[in-house]
């Protein structure tokens, strides 16, 4: 009887490999060769599911969306409590804030993967709009806010501010759209 395979288990869990290897070693660690290793699979196997760097990438796509997803969703539908979920302030979140980061980089000269990463965003946006129904200009404001989340999760992955630091930050930023929603 011919053995049976879980495609989909193999594929996440070299997406999962991707996954950790973008959040320990970056982007340039990337490779059929250097997820294969990672993932505990052979090369063969790597290449069957995903011919190239950009295919495992887009393929993580979902594997990211997935992490983003359930912070926000564990959150709840509070606003400062959606984006204070999102900034890295404790060893699972700062590695997501890295493969975040890398993942970035690689979609920024990838105009297909961009546009899918624009429209998510997009939408995003325009949820966190409607906890803001009274706010004279939401969409501004919660791009304002979106943007500074951007900048802070950048700046604690580097070191530069402490994780306190940045939800202070960000909860002040917050506090004054908020004053201004009602």
């Amino acid at each position: 009887m011919p053995k049976r395979v879980d495609h989909e288990s193999r594929r996440a869990t070299i997406s999962d490999a991707v996954m950790r290897l973008l959040a320990r070693d970056g982007l340039e660690s990337i490779s059929l060769r250097h997820v294969a290793a990672e993932a505990n699979v052979s090369t063969g196997q790597v290449q069957h599911y995903f011919p190239s760097k950009e295919a495992m990438m887009e393929f993580a796509t979902t594997t990211i969306a997935e992490r983003i997803g359930a912070r926000i969703a564990a959150a709840g539908p509070d606003l400062r409590d959606i984006l204070t979920a999102l900034l890295p302030t404790d060893p699972e979140s700062a590695a997501d804030a890295r493969i975040l980061i890398g993942y970035l980089a690689f979609a920024s000269v990838r105009p297909h993967i961009a546009e899918t990463l624009a429209t998510n965003g997009l939408a995003f946006r325009d949820h966190l709009t409607t906890l803001l129904p009274n706010h004279p200009d939401p969409t501004t404001a919660i791009d304002s806010l979106l943007a500074l989340l951007d900048g802070l999760a950048i700046h604690v992955t580097i070191g530069q501010l402490s994780p306190a630091r940045a939800e202070k930050l960000l909860t002040s930023a917050i506090d004054s759209v908020l004053a201004h929603h009602s």
